[in-house]
């Protein structure tokens, strides 16, 4: 959208950018319980919030939810747990009156879940503000001068105590490197976290962003306003090719009931 790349200044990405952005996104964990700290955790990935004009819904990645699924099936007693603060962690896979939570919608192609937060309200507290709006533009508008932050729970930087586990966020900014029909890439070549860690490395078997999937990716205004442009779904590397990247679905994708479009529909436009 931008006519020339914009560069942005690191401190005011950390004074204005950072503070809209942290509360946007929350951490997902498969585990057996909350009652001890250590080793009950088996997986853990990222959600964001996403507001429509009559829902709030929470939307993470089909391989995420399909992932604790097929973990359950194995482990019975593994609950799925979500993060809607930095202090409580609420079991989502049952509802209070104990039935079993299912999507709204969800598809594999995009590699979209989507939750209604109703049943969860009470456990929101007054965080309406880390709900945000997709941003409605088609995806061909979008060009490597765009601008975009991603920030998610990477799982190598989880940490357990006995007491309980710890999770950080981690932001990323970098531009846009292609898009496609409902897909954006986000360029990761030359990345690096405002601690200045690089996402990847030659030959590390897990990047810095394995965990994030099912965060938001925001576009960053040159006026430092954040908008949400779209859910990450996976990470593109390789240890002896240059290809790396992040893939993003746009959130537009979500219709207002909490619905999916359909994948073909975003290449017949």
């Amino acid at each position: 959208m931008n006519e020339t790349k914009f560069i942005p200044n690191i401190s005011k990405l950390q004074s204005d950018v950072l503070p809209q952005i942290k509360h946007g996104f929350g951490v997902l964990f498969f585990a057996t319980s909350l009652e001890n700290g250590k080793g009950n955790i088996i997986d853990s990935g990222s959600f964001t919030f996403v507001s429509t004009k009559t829902k709030l819904l929470l939307v993470t990645c089909h391989h995420v939810w399909n992932g604790f699924l097929a973990a359950r099936n194995n482990n019975p007693e593994l609950e799925l747990y979500a993060c809607f603060d930095d202090k409580h962690a609420v079991r989502i896979c049952t509802k209070i009156d104990g039935t079993q939570t299912e999507p709204i919608d969800q598809n594999e192609k995009m590699d979209i879940a989507v939750f209604d937060m109703e049943p969860f309200q009470e456990f929101l507290g007054e965080q309406d503000k880390n709900f945000f709006y997709p941003v409605m533009n088609p995806v061909s508008q979008f060009t490597p001068n765009d601008l975009v932050g991603i920030i998610g729970s990477p799982g190598k930087d989880r940490f357990e105590t006995e007491k309980g586990t710890g999770f950080v966020r981690k932001p990323y900014f970098t531009y846009v490197l292609a898009t496609s029909g409902f897909t954006i890439r986000v360029d990761l070549t030359r990345v690096m976290s405002l601690d200045r860690e690089l996402t990847h490395k030659q030959g590390d078997e897990k990047p810095a962003t394995a965990g994030i999937s099912g965060c938001p990716c925001f576009l960053i205004n040159t006026d430092y306003k954040s908008y949400l442009l779209g859910i990450v779904t996976d990470h593109v590397c390789y240890k002896d090719r240059p290809e790396n990247y992040l893939t993003v679905t746009i959130a537009n994708c979500i219709n207002e009931d909490g619905t999916l479009k359909t994948p073909d529909s975003f290449y017949n436009t």
